[in-house]
């Protein structure tokens, strides 16, 4: 389908990393929409590790190819930022960093889905993110509407509906500080390594109860 043919109608984004969340998100609006064009944003930027990121690029394409075969219209676009200009751990760097290389790009009437759950530090900051992505959507007269769909969500909850929505395991990545080790890539001390396995922990103790 043309873009040209689509840009005087909303469309729905969704900012999408290759983890468990976002890619959560991007089958939730997929199977709520199945007849809608879905447009997906990716950011790399040379702060972020390289073979995090060569794992996430992974992990993307294996589940482009899962999408295609359930039937979505995805379009995927990459948005690479070759600057290293400062600390990328500090100041939620990786948010404003989505927002503010997106929000460009985006078509005069969109909706913009990120992969927030319940126990991000994210829900901090709501109400500042929601101030800029007001005030930066004036330049362009643009209309942008953000819609968190695992808001309420627990990451044991967002584990769940991720496998019970029958996605590959290799459809996503998680960990910030992977190794080159093959039989445990992952280096099982960073944040989301850690939240990941509390899930699938506290997945297993539901299930006995």
């Amino acid at each position: 389908m043309s873009v040209w043919k689509i840009m005087d109608k909303e469309i729905n984004v969704v900012v999408w990393s290759g983890g468990m969340d976002s890619t959560l998100v991007l089958d939730k609006v997929c199977s709520s929409n199945p007849d809608k064009y879905i447009w997906a944003y990716t950011i790399n930027w040379n702060m972020l590790n390289d073979l995090k990121v060569k794992k996430e690029k992974e992990a993307r394409k294996n589940y482009l190819s899962y999408a295609k075969k359930k039937g979505y219209d995805i379009a995927h676009r990459t948005i690479t930022v070759k600057a290293n200009m400062g600390a990328p751990d500090l100041g939620q760097a990786q948010c404003l960093a989505w927002f503010s290389y997106i929000i460009p790009y985006l078509p005069e009437r969109s909706r913009l889905y990120l992969g927030y759950h319940s126990g991000d530090n994210f829900w901090k900051r709501v109400d500042e993110v929601d101030n800029y992505v007001r005030a930066a959507t004036v330049i362009g007269n643009r209309e942008v509407v953000l819609e968190y769909p695992l808001q309420f969500m627990s990451k044991c909850a967002v584990l769940e509906e991720f496998r019970s929505r029958r996605i590959p395991e290799s459809c996503f990545w998680t960990c910030e500080n992977p190794t080159k080790n093959l039989c445990t890539p992952s280096c099982g001390k960073c944040f989301p390594c850690i939240s990941l396995k509390t899930a699938k922990y506290e997945s297993k103790l539901r299930k006995k109860m």
